[in-house]
């Protein structure tokens, strides 16, 4: 047993040393900088070499204890940090999926309601070039770039998740929300395991979005930090997208190749043969009348 507590917080310290104190180390460093030098001489290399040489003396100057405490001060600072980038990334995860809170309804539904009509639009394109015997390859794809689905989320991430669970609804009659804790049960190990780093790039791409308005934050302190925090948003907004694009492709490949495996385990249909009927009594059965 005690051989066991050791490895297991030997393992959280690792975690989080790498997770939170390291990547809060750069900003906190990007902090001290900003105090140190001031925004004036942001960039001033001989003014941070002095400044930075006189804090270290002073400290010295205090002794060992001194010394020690800087050092914890800076990894507590910087795990701080860590912790508040992670906070920051929930809510940007929420602002990319669309899911809102309460006082942005308005703006939301605005959003939303633009994108349908925009989407509607492209699909009556789409409609007329089938009716006139045109090819409507490039009306679909200008309304699939808005969404696959009508859309019902003022974000592009959101409607691309959302999509998921409609697509599959048209297709099948399941309700993927109903469903997919039954279904999560009866995957093979591969395939939760495709799925977990599918939905670990998303959380990656938010934390990291989190980690950029820190970034912007701290360049009240030091200019540059505002224009690191414009790359780092950048970066963590095309891995989003890339991040929910993928998550759902396999959240829809899973039901296609798996809807089939929760109908046998629940007595249902044959395996193999998902479609609207056995989608249909999957559903009624995991709904449970609700």
């Amino acid at each position: 047993m005690t051989g066991l507590l050791v490895e297991v917080g030997r393992q959280l310290a690792e975690r989080w040393i790498s997770v939170l104190v390291l990547p809060g180390l750069l900003l906190t460093g990007e902090l001290a900088v900003g105090l140190l030098v001031g925004q004036g001489d942001a960039l001033s290399a001989d003014r941070l070499v002095h400044e930075a040489t006189d804090a270290a003396r002073r400290v010295q100057d205090e002794g060992g204890a001194a010394v020690a405490l800087a050092v914890l001060a800076l990894l507590l600072a910087a795990g701080a940090l860590g912790l508040a980038a992670q906070g920051v990334g929930r809510l940007v995860r929420a602002a990319w999926l669309g899911d809102w809170p309460r006082w942005a309804q308005a703006p939301r539904d605005r959003l939303a309601d633009r994108r349908l009509q925009r989407w509607r639009d492209h699909h009556a394109e789409v409609a007329a070039a089938v009716g006139a015997g045109r090819d409507p390859s490039q009306a679909a794809g200008r309304r699939n770039r808005i969404s696959l689905a009508p859309p019902v989320r003022p974000t592009w991430m959101g409607d691309r998740l959302a999509g998921a669970d409609v697509r599959v609804f048209a297709e099948y009659d399941l309700d993927l929300a109903a469903c997919w804790p039954r279904l999560w049960l009866v995957l093979p190990g591969d395939v939760r395991e495709e799925l977990r780093t599918a939905s670990g790039a998303l959380d990656g791409s938010t934390v990291l979005a989190g980690w950029a308005v820190l970034y912007a934050l701290g360049g009240a302190l030091w200019w540059p930090s505002a224009v690191a925090a414009v790359c780092v948003w950048s970066t963590a907004w095309v891995r989003g997208r890339g991040a929910v694009a993928t998550f759902a492709d396999l959240i829809e490949s899973t039901v296609d190749l798996h809807g089939a495996a929760l109908g046998a385990a629940l007595g249902l249909g044959a395996p193999g043969l998902l479609g609207p009927e056995l989608g249909a009594e999957i559903t009624a059965r995991c709904r449970k009348g609700a």
